[in-house]
This record gives C-alpha cells, sequence and structure tokens, in this order.
C-alpha cells in the first residue's frame, strides 16, 4: 500500500514541516480508501453484510463497492429490489462554486424497482461470518469422511476383468459388481457381469449375458454353491389389448433365445398309455390310470413375431412345425390362426353348425340336444426359453384369452340393425 509521512515531512531546503494539504493529498487518500474497498470482494460479487432491523443501519456489498443501508424498513418478505441512487453536487468555496464536484451513491431495500439501477434482493448472499465459517470447519472432517465413503461404496464395488477364471468366479463371495471379459466361457459368452448379492451367511450370484439373459445361483460361505445355474425367467414378461378384434402385443427386452409361441388348452387323457409298440413284452396294451386336468399345449408349433421393446406392436406368425401342412399361416395375423380352431360342419337342416375344439357341444342357431348358441376356445400367448432339444425349457407368465364365436346383429352408423351373423372375436380371460 501507498504511504506519506504527514508529520515528519523533509523538505528540499533541509527543513521539516506538516505535509501541505492540498488536493493531490485528497486525492491520494481517495486512492487508498477505494483500494481498501476492494477488500470486500472476499464475500463475493453481492451479499449483505449487515441486515437493517428498523433500528441500526445495514451495510451491502455490490461489485465491490460498499453501500450503507438505512435502518428502516427493516428485512422482510415485501422487499424485493436493493435500489441504488446516484446524485450529483455542487461544491461553493472562496466565492467559487464547482459543479457536480462530489458523488454520493446511496442504496436502499424496496419493494419496487423505482430507481434505474436495481438489483433483485435475491441476487444477494448473507455474509458468512468466522463464528459460522469456524462451525463449518470443524465440522468439515465428518463432511468429508461421509462423502468419501459414499463414492467408495459406488466406485470400489465395480470391478472390470479381463480373463476371469472359474475358480476365481467361485470365489466371487463378497457383494459386488464385476464385468468379465474375454473370461471362462458362461452358456456360451465370455463377456458377461455378475453381481454378487450377500444376505447374512447365503450369497447369490447373478450372471448377465449380453442379450440381458440371466442366470442365479445360491450358495453359503462354508458350504459352497448349492446346485446349478438356474435361467432367470422374470423378464419373459408380456401383455396384450384388444382394440376393434385386433390383438396387440407389448413386452420389454426379450433374451435372444426366447421366443413368443401360441398355446391352446386342451383336456389332458386320464389314461397314461405305457404298452406302446415299442414297450416290454409283459406291459405291451396296458393303460395306467392318471389325475386328469387341463393343459396348455403349443398349437401347430406356431411362434409369433417379436416387435420393439415397450411398444405396442400386431404379432404375426413367423414359424409352424409343419410348414408342409401349416405353410399358408406363416405372416398370418392371430385372427387367422386361430380360425381353425372353430371349424363349420355339414348339417342336414340347413343350420350353421360349428364344432369348438374343446367343446363336446356344437354350436348352433336354436335350441337342441347336444346344441348351444355361443362357445370359445382357451387360448394364450407366452413368451418362452426352448432347449436345445427343441423343448420348452423354460416360460414366464401367459397371456390368457378367449377365442369366441356367437350371433351378433352389427349396428350400422345410422343407429339401425343389420341382419344377424355369426361372429368370432377375442377377449381378455
Amino acid at each position: 500500500m501507498k504511504t506519506a509521512s504527514y508529520i515528519s515531512t523533509q523538505t528540499t531546503t533541509g527543513g521539516v514541516g506538516k505535509y501541505p494539504l492540498s488536493t493531490q493529498a485528497l486525492d491520494f487518500i481517495q486512492s487508498q480508501i477505494l483500494l481498501l474497498q476492494n477488500l470486500s470482494l472476499i464475500g463475493g460479487n453481492r451479499y449483505i453484510l449487515k441486515t437493517p432491523d428498523g433500528t441500526s443501519t445495514g451495510c451491502v456489498v455490490i461489485d465491490g463497492e460498499v453501500f450503507t443501508l438505512p435502518a428502516s424498513p427493516a428485512m422482510s418478505d415485501r422487499l424485493k429490489y436493493v435500489v441504488v441512487k446516484t446524485e450529483k453536487q455542487d461544491i461553493t468555496a472562496d466565492g467559487e462554486t464547482y459543479k457536480d464536484a462530489r458523488t454520493v451513491r446511496t442504496a436502499a431495500l424496496s419493494p419496487t424497482k423505482s430507481e434505474s439501477e436495481a438489483y433483485e434482493i435475491n441476487q444477494f448472499n448473507n455474509f458468512a461470518t468466522n463464528t459460522a465459517l469456524n462451525a463449518q470447519i470443524k465440522q468439515m472432517p465428518e463432511t468429508v469422511l461421509k462423502y468419501l465413503q459414499d463414492v467408495m461404496e459406488q466406485k470400489l464395488s465395480s470391478l472390470s476383468v479381463t480373463g476371469l477364471t472359474q475358480s476365481q468366479l467361485d470365489n466371487l463371495r463378497t457383494p459386488c459388481l464385476v464385468s468379465c471379459d474375454k473370461s471362462v466361457t458362461m452358456f456360451g459368452s465370455t463377456r458377461y457381469s455378475v453381481f454378487v448379492r450377500k444376505m447374512g451367511t447365503a450369497i447369490q450370484q447373478e450372471l448377465t449375458l449380453p442379450d440381458n439373459t440371466k442366470y442365479v445361483r445360491l450358495g453359503y460361505e462354508e458350504d459352497g454353491w448349492e446346485g446349478a445355474w438356474e435361467k432367470v425367467t422374470e423378464n419373459l414378461h408380456i401383455e396384450a389389448k384388444i382394440v376393434r378384434g385386433t390383438v396387440y402385443l407389448r413386452h420389454g427386452y426379450l433374451p435372444a433365445d426366447a421366443s413368443i409361441v401360441l398355446l391352446r388348452k386342451k383336456k389332458r387323457s386320464k389314461f397314461r398309455r405305457t404298452g406302446g409298440s415299442n414297450a416290454y413284452t409283459q406291459n405291451r396294451g396296458k393303460r395306467e390310470k392318471r389325475q386328469p386336468k387341463t393343459q396348455y399345449v403349443h398349437y401347430k408349433g406356431i411362434v409369433l413375431s417379436m416387435g420393439e421393446a415397450n411398444k405396442w406392436y400386431v404379432p404375426k406368425c413367423v414359424e409352424v412345425a409343419d410348414k408342409a401342412v401349416d405353410g399358408n399361416l406363416i405372416d398370418r395375423e392371430l385372427s387367422t390362426l386361430c380360425n381353425s380352431l372353430i371349424k363349420e360342419v355339414s348339417s342336414e337342416s340347413g343350420v350353421r353348425v360349428f364344432k369348438v375344439q374343446g367343446m363336446r357341444n356344437k354350436v348352433a342357431e336354436g335350441k337342441a340336444k347336444g346344441r348351444q348358441t355361443t362357445g370359445y376356445v382357451s387360448i394364450a400367448i407366452q413368451a418362452a426359453h426352448y432347449a436345445s432339444n427343441g423343448s420348452k425349457d423354460a416360460g414366464g407368465e401367459m397371456v390368457r384369452m378367449k377365442y369366441r364365436i356367437a350371433r351378433k346383429r352389427p349396428k350400422s352408423e345410422d343407429g339401425t340393425f343389420g341382419k344377424t351373423v355369426w361372429y368370432r372375436s377375442f377377449s381378455m380371460e
């Protein structure tokens, strides 16, 4: 900082005198005050150093400039702005008037933006005193330790490994997430992730392949792993809706080895065949009874198309068990695929008669023995895994529906009803 010798000033003639009062001296003093004012920036560009309380004045800093705030009005929610007013003052000395010799800038709290220079009150921070800063510094070790703990929990539990061996995989027993590359082959892939959970003494490993297929196994700290890996089927979820007779499907991200299949419900015989042509002589021709029940079976080996994940689409047939017989079903929608479940049969009376699979009675108009006026077949759509031999290995939940036939009188746009016709439709079960 610049200094001046106000009391013991040495003159060029060797004398000692007091510092002469002059405009240069006053400007020198003012420059030191303005330099000292820059220290206010240590608290930020805009902050309230002292809040007026209605009795004592306050103090505010605006971009390095210090202002006093009148004691009244006191700080409240209705005050929205800090307004700054600038005035020029003339000075008269020795019979001479000096124009705009002084510039006086004052600040005040205001509920309105009354001056051209106004600042919103929410732009100002309250100045943190040394006492408040000291309390925060004392709490800093605990805060830093808590932050480091959170970061370590997120970062150190995740690990990338190249060339993971079977022994290393079996020894992963602490909770962690490991991303593996070029590692021991698991279910045909050398790239996968392993998520380890710990529940008391029980340990669970969840292995996820790149196509989102998941496998889990359970073990214990001392006894090792129990059994083999089991495929997770909870991600085989699909849902359906019916809009004006058309069936729409929606599913999530299905694994690559999953298929969407069409099933129909049928009764299982109460007899179990044991004596076929290839049976032993003592069993040939014999039958054993079993508990009768109904079950869903894969209908004609029909496999439906997959859509984009989480978007509704109209499924179509992409595969059948016997293309020589049912090849015409390829690329057909569900209404055509289910058409053969309800077949029209010949009738001597001239009345249209329908045979519904799984029903003893036939469906026809009018009342007669062995006939009824409506009927349906229970069907289902399911996302399922298939084993290497082609049999269904595991399946997700089924969307159950009914394929119905009934008589209906269609209504035209003018509100009149037309002729009664046989009508096939789907409904959710």
